[in-house]
Order: structure tokens, then C-alpha cells, then sequence
């Protein structure tokens, strides 16, 4: 070893260390490990040149290296085991992390990629929508398809159908309609009357979400010359304005004879359904439940105009037609108003042709629900996808497409109409569970088939018109109308003055046998017998035993009610005006409807009493003044059917 050389490794003596110290080194010998300093990572040294312990100025002194100003920092900044593991631990950390960042994200990618494209079978999801928003309905469906989210792999492909309520309702009763194409997941119908029918008919776990997309108030399509005589009229009123053949006669139209009001219950969003609801609300005695208003509604329907099919469009083409107003075959027609709205848009000079009437009070509102539905038919991916399409439909753009076509859709600005006016609505109605919502449905789609009818004639009617007593005309009157009734009419007479009421011909089909002879025939005879007597009249109390036995007796399928022919006043001494309303208050079935129809001659001090009781039944009163006039024939006629 030459003598500036530095030992290396193979120089080291092999033998062991001696037991004594050993003596004092040169002065070249072997510098000690280089340990980093505090804050200098290992990397940052392990490739740089060894330490110039030999210039650094430092020495050995006592067996360790003293004197340099380095080795003096390196011994005062020494770094402990615990640090360096914590920062090899964190590098390692924040490598795996990197890595799963990388390589999940990749994952991701392809798996996005993957689904963008659609890579599976689409999944077909059905909607089945009312008439009137059925076409808004599929534009829109056909934006989200190309916008929405695959499912898995698998692209969405939402079709709609146009589809009224009732048919939507058998088909889930009975067999799907094959023109509606499969059964829906998503169903959008006018109101939630038929969901409640649906339900009513199907079950009730067939809906699982229903929430409403827009709206739009049920309102009267008219006549503009009839707007200045519904001033003072509400729901309630409508049933007396149909029956009483001189109503709007008497409201300053002459000519004009009743109200004819068209209801269809064909492609009307469901309008005659909720007008219906709001007649019997109207109608209804003080805290009794809203079915106590289904004779109104009875009556109403049973006196609508007679028109080749229920269906809006035959019913709008009747009232839209020229000619004289008056004489027109419909007066009025239950609409909705984003239906009248676009109706009227394709009318030239519409406002002078059509115009509309909102009842006031709480407004019936057609709130055109979106009904998630549950069945077996189902699979997981479509219903996932009705859900997202309802969440896209009650997005701000969608709604202003809706509102666009009449549709009261959130915010969202509205149109311009000459017709309708889209005015605020203050109070909108509600009629209780979905119980007596069908029950007021089933008034609609079954309307009462034939007439089932008690007269309660007065004998007292005694005043001359043109040469014989109102009695006398009262009876031909009656026995014309009956010539004209089918053999499967129900009809039944009592009479009454001032002693007492008492039954002539027991109610029955008019063509059973009775002593030897039809019912029609006894119910001939016994007119011909009556003639008009002085005294009384105990009207109230003949009714009240005339009335319990129709409800006693009451005959589903028909029209069932009672008849009075009188010109007051009365004179019972057991019952008074309040106490006949009270009574009736209280009599009236719902389930068991008989309306309380009243033809009342001249001045009669008991008007206000005989309106109340045939308003609380549902049927309707008329005021004649004389009784050798066509009016007498036409009011015998509109209330024995």
C-alpha cells in the first residue's frame, strides 16, 4: 500500500481486535459514514461525492473527528428512524394512490365509453297520455331520448300513446287494447279523478308515485250573448237552468228556454267529471259530505242536450255552428281551458263566436297527474327510466313547452287569448277521498237509464186559465206526457188538498197489470177524475211521507224522483218551510238519490222553501205563471223525462 493510499475494505486486519488499545493512528485513516443532514432526502445524496473530511479543517481528538465545521452540524442535525419511516410511508401512499386514480379512471372511461354507445338492447318504456297533452308529451319524449343517460349499457326509447281515461281504466280491468301498444309504465291522464277510478278498479298499489306536471281549470265553453246571464249563477245553479225550460227566458233571453249544456265524457280531459264534482260541491247541504250533491248531478246530466255521440269535438261543433244562438242545440259546453284555447286559436273572429264563463268559487282543475305504475309486465330499468323522464318533464324548459300550448305549467309565462283570459285562480276545490270521487264518476259514466217518478198533484189549483183551472190544464198536460213514456217507465200519483194527501195509482212500470189494466191506463183514469177543490193545501207533509217511501223504494239504474205540482200555500199545521228543509236535509241518500222537482203557479209564499228543497235533492224548481201556455207542457216534459 503506497503511502498516500486510503485503505479499502480487503486491508482490514482479519484477526481479532486486540485486547489492549491500539496504538495511535496515522493520520490518513478511514473518515467516518457520512450521515445526511436534516432536511436532505436520501436520493439527494446517494449519487454525490464523498465528504472532503481532508480540507474541511476538523481532526480526531479522543478517538472521534473533531473541529470541522460540518461534522460538528451533521452530529447537532441528525434525523430519527420514526421520521424517515413516516416519509418513505406517505411516498408509498401517495403512490397507490396515483396508481388506483390511474388506473380506475381508465376503468371508467371505457366503461362510459361503452355505455355511450349503447352496446345493449334499448329498453323500451310505454306512456300512455290524455288526448290533449298526448302530442307535447311525445315531442318531449323524443328530446329525452336523445339526451338521457344510458341504463347499464342500454339506451332509453320512451313512446307515447294518446289515450282516453276509460280506456286506459278497462284495459287494466279487463284486456289491454292493442292499439295503445304495451302497457305503460308512465301514465299521464287529466286528472286525478282517474286515478282514483284506476285505483277504484285496480287496486291501489297499481299507482306507486303520482304528482302533478301542469294544470288547467275546467271552465263553461258559450255562447258571448250568454255571458250576461251566468252573471249571478255558480255551479250549484246550472242543474235548475237545464230543467227549467224557461230559465233563460226568464233571465232577459227570450227565446233562448233552458240552459243547454253539452257534457261530454269523450276526449274532454276529463272536464264533466270534475264540473260534475263541482256541481255536487255546490249543491250539497250545509257540513254534509259532497255526495250528498249527486241528484244535481243526475239532474244535470240526465237534462244535457241529446247529440249523436258524448265526444268534445261533436259537442264544440254544435255550439260553434251558425245560425240563430238561441235555437243552436247546445248553449254551453264543460271544457277545459287549454282546450278552449286551442280550439278557439283555429277560429277566425273567434271572441265574437265563442266565448267562456269560470263559475265562481273553488275551481274544478284538471291537474293532469303523472302516475308511476307497478305490475308484473314491468322490469327495473323501465321503471327507473319513467322516474327520470317525470323528473326531466318538471324541468324549466319543459314546462315552458307546455305552457306554450294553454297548459298552467308552474312559472312559466302564458299566451294570449281572446277567448280566455288565463286569470288567477284564488281557491281551487277539493272533494275528500278518492271514494267519493268515484261515486261522483259513476254518476257520469252510468247515468241514470229511464224515469222513475211519483206526481204529488195539489187539487187546489183552482184558478182559472183561458176558461178552466190550472188543475184542469195541469192534467192534460200530464196525461199527454204519459202517451209518450216507454212501457218501462215507473210512474206513481198521489194527490192531496187541504185534509190530507192520499195515493191514486201505486208507482210502478207502466206497463204491469193493474185491476185488469196497464198502470198507464189507471194512471188516465185517475186524472180524469180529479177536479179542483177550495181549501188547503198539506203539501209539506204529503211530501214527507211521499219521499220516504221513493227512498224506501228507490230503484238503481233509473232516475228516480217526485213530482210536485202546486201553487201553495201550504197549511200544514205540523210543519213548516224550515222544517220541510231540515227534513230533507236529512233524508237525502246519497247512495239512494230521489230528486225533488217543483212546478209552483203565481205569487206562492212558499217559493223560497220549494227552491231550497229541490236545490238540496238535486232536481229542479220552475215558476209558471199561468197555466194555459206551452210553457206548462214543456216543464211536465223536462221533469217526467
Amino acid at each position: 500500500m503506497g503511502r498516500h493510499s486510503i485503505p479499502g475494505p480487503d486491508d482490514t486486519p482479519r484477526e481479532p481486535f486486540p485486547a489492549t488499545p491500539p496504538p495511535e493512528q496515522p493520520a490518513r485513516t478511514p473518515y467516518p459514514a457520512y450521515v445526511p443532514l436534516e432536511g436532505e432526502l436520501a436520493s439527494e445524496t446517494a449519487d454525490s461525492p464523498a465528504p472532503d473530511y481532508e480540507h474541511s479543517g476538523g481532526h480526531f481528538a479522543d478517538g472521534s473527528w473533531q473541529g470541522g465545521h460540518r461534522s460538528t452540524e451533521t452530529k447537532r442535525r441528525g434525523v430519527s428512524i420514526g421520521v424517515i419511516v413516516a416519509l418513505v410511508a406517505i411516498v408509498a401512499f401517495v403512490s397507490v394512490f396515483i396508481l388506483w386514480r390511474f388506473f380506475g379512471g381508465m376503468l371508467s372511461n371505457r366503461s362510459g365509453a361503452a355505455a355511450a354507445t349503447c352496446s345493449g338492447s334499448d329498453v323500451p318504456v310505454a306512456v300512455v297520455a290524455d288526448p290533449s297533452i298526448a302530442d307535447k308529451i311525445e315531442g318531449l319524449a323524443n328530446r329525452y331520448n336523445k339526451s338521457a343517460r344510458p341504463i347499464g349499457d342500454r339506451c332509453v326509447k320512451l313512446g307515447v300513446k294518446p289515450a282516453d281515461s276509460g280506456d286506459v281504466i278497462n284495459g287494466f280491468v279487463g284486456n289491454w287494447p292493442s292499439q295503445l301498444g304495451a302497457r305503460p309504465a308512465l301514465w299521464i291522464p287529466a286528472s286525478s279523478v282517474s286515478t282514483s277510478r284506476l285505483q277504484a278498479a285496480a287496486g291501489s298499489k297499481i299507482i306507486t308515485d303520482s304528482r302533478s306536471l301542469v294544470s288547467s281549470p275546467v271552465l263553461l265553453a258559450i255562447k258571448p250573448q250568454l255571458k250576461p246571464a251566468l252573471a249571478e249563477q255558480n255551479w250549484g245553479t246550472l242543474p235548475a237552468l237545464q230543467t227549467n225550460p224557461v230559465s233563460l227566458d226568464a233571465k232577459n233571453m227570450p227565446g233562448w228556454g233552458s240552459l243547454r249544456l253539452a257534457l261530454p265524457t269523450a276526449d274532454d280531459s276529463d272536464a264533466t267529471y270534475l264540473a260534475a264534482e263541482a256541481v255536487a260541491a255546490a249543491s250539497a247541504p250545509p257540513n254534509a259530505p259532497v255526495t250528498a250533491g249527486v241528484g244535481a248531478v243526475n239532474t244535470l246530466i240526465g237534462a244535457q242536450p241529446k247529440l249523436p255521440n258524448p265526444s268534445l269535438s261533436t259537442a264544440m261543433d254544435a255550439l260553434l255552428a251558425g245560425g240563430d244562438p238561441a235555437a243552436s242545440p247546445v248553449h254551453a259546453v264543460a271544457i277545459t281551458e287549454q282546450q278552449i284555447y286551442q280550439r278557439s286559436a283555429k277560429v277566425s273572429d273567434a271572441k265574437n263566436v265563442v266565448s267562456s264563463w269560470l263559475p265562481p268559487g273553488p275551481a274544478a282543475v284538471a291537474d293532469y297527474p303523472m302516475a308511476s305504475l307497478s305490475g308484473a309486465w314491468l322490469s327495473e330499468e323501465q321503471v327507473t327510466a319513467a322516474s327520470e323522464f317525470k323528473k326531466f318533464l318538471q324541468k324549466p324548459d319543459q314546462q315552458a313547452e307546455l305552457a306554450k300550448a294553454g297548459f298552467r305549467a308552474g312559472s312559466a309565462a302564458l299566451p294570449k287569448s281572446d277567448v280566455t283570459s288565463f286569470s288567477p285562480l284564488s281557491n281551487t276545490l277539493s272533494v275528500g277521498d278518492d271514494t267519493a270521487r268515484v261515486t261522483l264518476a259513476d254518476a257520469v259514466t252510468a247515468p241514470a237509464s229511464g224515469e222513475a217518478v211519483t206526481i204529488m198533484l195539489d187539487q187546489s189549483l183552482t184558478t182559472q186559465d183561458g176558461g178552466k183551472s190550472r188543475l184542469a190544464n195541469v192534467v192534460a198536460a200530464l196525461k199527454g206526457k204519459l202517451g209518450a213514456l216507454p212501457p218501462n217507465a215507473v210512474v206513481g200519483l198521489w194527490t192531496f188538498d187541504g185534509v190530507a194527501g192520499r195515493s191514486e195509482v201505486a208507482t210502478g212500470p207502466l206497463s204491469d197489470q193493474l185491476n185488469g189494466q196497464p198502470r198507464s191506463a189507471a194512471l188516465t183514469a185517475a186524472l180524469d177524475k180529479q177536479f179542483a177543490s177550495n181549501g188547503g193545501a198539506v203539501s209539506f207533509t204529503t211530501l214527507k211521507i211521499i219521499y220516504d217511501g221513493a227512498v224506501a223504494n228507490y230503484r238503481p239504474g233509473m232516475k228516480n224522483s217526485v213530482l210536485v205540482i202546486t201553487g201553495g200555500p201550504h197549511t200544514d199545521q205540523s210543519m213548516d218551510g224550515p222544517g220541510l228543509q231540515d227534513y230533507v236535509r236529512k233524508a237525502f241518500d246519497p247512495a239512494r238519490p230521489v230528486a225533488i222537482n217543483v212546478i209552483d203557479f203565481g205569487s206562492d209564499p212558499d217559493r223560497a222553501a220549494w227552491e231550497s228543497v229541490a236545490q238540496t235533492s238535486g232536481g229542479g224548481y220552475q215558476n209558471l205563471s199561468q197555466s194555459d201556455s206551452p210553457d206548462l207542457a214543456t216543464a211536465v216534459a223536462t221533469f217526467l223525462g
